[in-house]
């Protein structure tokens, strides 16, 4: 029974590690990425090959030959780091907007990322399909300069300017795009509120 099994477990966890495998060249051809599946064919054909005595020394080679899972492996210390980079521990600077139909929060973190979340309520119209929005999110780099804070990196070559008037924050935002017609990424004229 162990052997069937093993056997079966080999046999998935061979086929979903081609396929994983077979991503990278979907990717090339259609231009578009084409996500691997993480773990599971490893998973299994280590599963498989522990299954067998012969080849029970062997079963970390199941990890290598799949594609998906090796992604995972090398790509936890870089989800590692960015979860602890912007970790409430290292936060600098907090700025809020609520203009009841919309909350802009900024957080500024050590080493000069930064994360933004907007929500919207009731959800705005984003393109000429109907789709609505609903939040965005930006993510990028930012710096203190004397006036303020600048904000770059997070679309294009888009720059948000913080600017401290008096303990009220305002932005000005440089390079929006003036042919765009729909308008709900604009952070320009946010009028915010230091939290932290």
């Amino acid at each position: 029974m162990i052997r069937i099994l093993a056997t079966i477990a080999i046999s998935l966890g061979a086929f979903i590690a081609l396929f994983n495998w077979y991503t990278i060249y979907e990717s090339y051809r259609t231009g578009r990425h084409v996500s691997p599946a993480p773990l599971l064919g490893g998973l299994l054909l280590v599963l498989g090959l522990i299954g067998f005595p012969e080849t029970r020394a062997y079963a970390w080679l199941g990890v290598v030959a799949d594609y998906g899972t090796l992604v995972l492996i090398f790509a936890v210390p870089a989800l590692i780091w960015d979860a602890w980079s912007t970790s409430s521990i290292n936060l600098v600077h907090r700025l809020v907007s609520d203009s009841g139909e919309r909350h802009d929060d900024i957080r500024l973190f050590k080493r000069g990322n930064f994360t933004m979340k907007r929500e919207h309520d009731p959800p705005v119209p984003c393109n000429e399909h109907g789709a609505l929005t609903v939040s965005q999110g930006f993510v990028g780099v930012w710096r203190e300069e004397s006036q303020g804070f600048v904000l770059e990196g997070y679309r294009g070559d888009r720059i948000l300017r913080i600017l401290n008037a008096g303990g009220v924050y305002r932005t000005r935002e440089e390079n929006y795009p003036e042919d765009q017609e729909f308008r709900v990424d604009r952070l320009d004229s946010l009028e915010l509120k230091k939290v932290k």
